[in-house]
């Protein structure tokens, strides 16, 4: 409550809708409601007093009527007593030598029935509500008369209709507005679902562009761009097709030539260069190749994990994982194979141990690897993402690759729609390295 005095706006708006299909149903309903509402007060409002006025004023006339009679020929009560029950609806009942002592309660003083039967009856009365009855007690002579009468007969049923009206066509004018709103939404969810799965590098074969011209455009300036991306990646993998072959060329006669040479300091020199050329030429190949076309499929992660870890390239470290059952996630199994392939390698490669670890919550699926080595510093954490970058700033093949393992494990990361979160591990003292996949 406080909260809402202070910020009555922000509370407000915590209350309202937060999808689109909830705030259209309410944009439409709202003013319809509000225009409802006040024309019923308005009109209402003076209408009930005007027709309760009127019943008012019946049941008094009636109940003037019938002590007037009486008065003047009290010896034809009975007769009295008839008339008032079949025709005016008054069930009456005279007591004798009757004293009236009720007095009248505070919230029927100032009422439409008080006001009518100060005008009518002239003698001293009383009146209360007994169950679904008015009782009204008037002073005659030699007793007094009561007079009963239905509590409806001073209520006009029309405002309880038009409200029983009022609603049912509000709800069916509710349910047809979100029938149609529904459908209007409903390839704006399409469009939403589409691009969380381009987003994942899932497929989405069924969508198309449908719905209002506003949501057709968007949909179909979405399907334009999935295109020019498409598009692009084919020509990369074309161009580097060529580059590859371009390439491989001059160094296959380099090292033809280097074969026939006599062996010397100066050939095995060059023999490392080009080894080394070679190898940068692959990892460059790789990296930019990235995960191609290859289209996303349901896959075992258990089943993908052990087979990632029996091909390691260092077999003889260690490397403790416990098989357990995996959810099965929509990924392109090869890029997520190299991808993890990068990892462990390089865990195995500067740690004696290795540990893989999986963990779920609702949202996402993870994949810790730890290892026993140097780890990381922290101030090079972000920097071993960059494209060649190395920790050891030799070129010494055997103690690292290109510097392109973690780029390219992040690559593919990012295009599953997850992340690579690096930090330094607490039980093992090396390296954390995290895969955060989507479910």
């Amino acid at each position: 409550m406080k909260y809402f005095i202070k910020h009555p706006f922000k509370a407000i708006k915590a209350l309202l809708p937060k999808s689109m299909f909830g705030r259209s149903l309410l944009i439409l309903m709202a003013p319809l409601v509000l225009i409802e509402t006040i024309s019923a007060y308005v009109f209402f409002d003076n209408h009930w007093d005007h027709v309760t006025k009127a019943l008012a004023n019946n049941i008094a006339g009636d109940v003037a009527t019938v002590i007037a009679l009486y008065n003047q020929s009290p010896d034809e009560a009975k007769f009295y007593k008839y008339l008032a029950g079949n025709n005016l609806k008054l069930r009456t009942e005279f007591i004798p030598h009757g004293v009236i002592h009720t007095p009248l309660s505070d919230d029927l003083k100032d009422g439409f029935l008080n006001s009518a039967l100060k005008k009518h009856v002239f003698t001293p009365y009383t009146f209360h509500i007994r169950g679904k009855e008015i009782v009204i007690e008037a002073k005659v002579e030699d007793g007094i008369l009561e007079f009963a009468t239905p509590f409806k007969r001073l209520y006009d049923k029309s405002f309880s209709l038009f409200m029983m009206w009022v609603a049912l066509t509000s709800a069916v004018f509710l349910l047809i507005a979100a029938l149609f709103m529904h459908n209007q939404v409903k390839p704006l969810r399409r469009l939403s679902i589409a691009a969380d799965r381009f987003g994942k590098g899932r497929s989405f074969p069924s969508f198309k562009a449908e719905g209002a011209v506003e949501i057709r455009k968007v949909a179909q300036s979405f399907l334009d761009m999935k295109g020019r991306l498409h598009r692009q990646l084919t020509q990369r993998t074309e161009m580097l097709a060529g580059v590859s072959h371009d390439l491989r060329t001059p160094l296959t006669r380099m090292q033809l030539q280097l074969a026939m040479m006599t062996p010397s300091a100066e050939t095995e020199g060059l023999q490392k260069d080009v080894d080394e050329m070679n190898n940068m030429l692959e990892g460059y190949l790789t990296f930019a190749r990235g995960e191609g076309l290859e289209e996303s499929r349901d896959t075992d992660m258990d089943h993908l994990l052990k087979d990632v870890i029996n091909g390691r390239a260092q077999p003889e470290k260690v490397v403790h994982y416990k098989s357990t059952s995996l959810p099965t996630l929509s990924v392109k199994p090869q890029a997520l194979k190299r991808c993890l392939m990068n990892l462990i390698n390089n865990a195995t490669r500067y740690g004696q141990e290795v540990w893989v670890h999986t963990f779920a919550d609702k949202d996402h699926f993870i994949i810790k690897v730890e290892d026993n080595g140097p780890g990381i510093p922290e101030e090079k954490v972000h920097e071993v993402f960059k494209p060649f970058f190395r920790l050891d700033p030799s070129r010494n093949q055997t103690t690292g690759g290109v510097g392109l393992g973690l780029t390219i494990a992040r690559d593919i990361a990012q295009s599953h729609g997850g992340e690579i979160r690096l930090s330094s591990s607490s039980l093992r003292g090396g390296l954390e390295a995290a895969l955060v996949l989507p479910y």
